[in-house]
């Protein structure tokens, strides 16, 4: 007797009869297997006019990284490969006179990836911000790299913002002298990458340091405000936070309504003094702790009015929650950067569904092997 694979489905006189032609129903399920294998290839679907545009984020920020990274290698503090192993030029150094409180070296290094430009379009998105809306941001030298992907989200979603930037910086931040966050506000200005230059700035942390272990900080930072040219907030410390934060809100609201805070690293305007402070998530917020507290940050304000906060801090856990690597090494290209996570879970779901598939070919086959084996015993072969 033939035994060949589609004999298997070949009824006998006795035998009950199939529902379907059994070479229709193999047929078929090859062909989905490898319709799904086809689609699996071909990475589709395409991208949503989001996606492109976190793309263009990423792309930005790893162009705007290039150029940090020529001005750090010019500044006569030459790239440390330990401490930035990927030559980002973004890692600044362990301690200089305008630096502020410690910092993670993880956290900085994790915060060069130009995927978190895609990670901020998202989240403005999410909170609803649209192509001409006005934002307020508030940034630090602390994170240079995550300053640089706000800016490229703005740009790639074309916003509108309003930055106040300052220039202390924790442990491995833009603490680089000559080369502070400023300076490479100014230079990604001058370079055309950005048409954004903050309206004021500040000395930030480095007057709580009082200017580092000999005093200098204060006069690197005050040579940092001229060389950029903004007008100088004179802001103290704890003490006078409400007072400052009042007058950063008047600036950040003078050109009309603002449709998102982005506060970025963890400055004591965005803050504040409460202890409810630390009870921040890190991300969008559209809501936070009750507090009645007059000390309580920008971050607070905002939301309280209705308008949500995207709030970049504790870097490893924002890298966790948006499926992106800690620490990464080498450093993700942008071209390969894929926010969008409909396309992983797409595969995913294709090849569930290929397994699927094959199993029931497997057992398609048992199942018909012991069919014949039955027809046999009837037949008396």
């Amino acid at each position: 007797m033939n035994t060949g694979l589609f004999d298997y489905f070949a009824p006998a006189v006795d035998a009950p009869p199939l529902r379907c032609s059994a070479k229709k129903l193999a047929a078929a399920a090859v062909t989905v297997l490898a319709a799904l294998i086809i689609l699996e290839a071909r990475g589709l679907p395409e991208p949503s006019p989001l996606e492109r545009l976190e793309r263009q984020a990423a792309v930005t920020m790893e162009q705007a990284s290039a150029v940090v990274r020529a001005a750090r290698e010019a500044s006569g503090y030459p790239i440390h490969d330990v401490l930035d192993p990927n030559r980002t030029g973004l890692i600044g150094l362990e301690y200089s006179d305008i630096t502020t409180t410690e910092g993670s070296l993880i956290a900085k290094r994790t915060s060069t990836n130009p995927a978190f430009a895609a990670v901020v379009a998202r989240m403005l998105s999410d909170g609803g911000v649209k192509r001409g809306d006005r934002v307020a941001v508030n940034m630090s030298g602390s994170f240079p790299a995550l300053n640089i992907a706000v800016l490229s989200a703005c740009k790639a979603l074309e916003l509108e913002p309003r930055i106040i930037s300052s220039v202390g910086a924790s442990n491995y931040g833009a603490n680089v002298p000559g080369l502070t966050w400023l300076d490479m506000e100014r230079l990604l200005n001058d370079a055309g990458l950005f048409p954004y230059r903050a309206v004021a700035v500040s000395l930030g942390g480095v007057v709580e340091t009082g200017g580092g272990i000999d005093g200098t900080g204060i006069e690197l930072g005050l040579e940092a405000v001229r060389r950029h040219g903004a007008p100088l907030l004179e802001e103290g410390d704890y003490r006078t936070v409400v007072a400052a934060m009042d007058n950063r809100q008047r600036i950040f609201d003078a050109a009309g309504p603002v449709a998102a805070f982005i506060s970025v690293g963890g400055s004591l305007t965005s803050l504040g003094w409460v202890p409810e402070a630390a009870r921040l998530e890190a991300g969008l917020l559209r809501r936070v702790p009750a507090s009645a507290d007059p000390a309580r940050g920008l971050i607070f304000r905002y939301v309280e009015r209705g308008i949500p906060a995207v709030h970049l801090l504790n870097v490893a856990r924002l890298a966790e929650r948006n499926a992106l690597p800690v620490d990464p090494i080498p450093l993700p290209r942008a071209e390969d950067v894929n926010p969008d996570r409909f396309r992983q879970r797409f595969r995913l779901t294709a090849m569930v569904a290929a397994a699927w598939c094959a199993a029931g070919l497997v057992l398609m086959v048992c199942e018909t092997r012991r069919r014949k084996r039955e027809i046999e015993e009837i037949e008396g072969v």
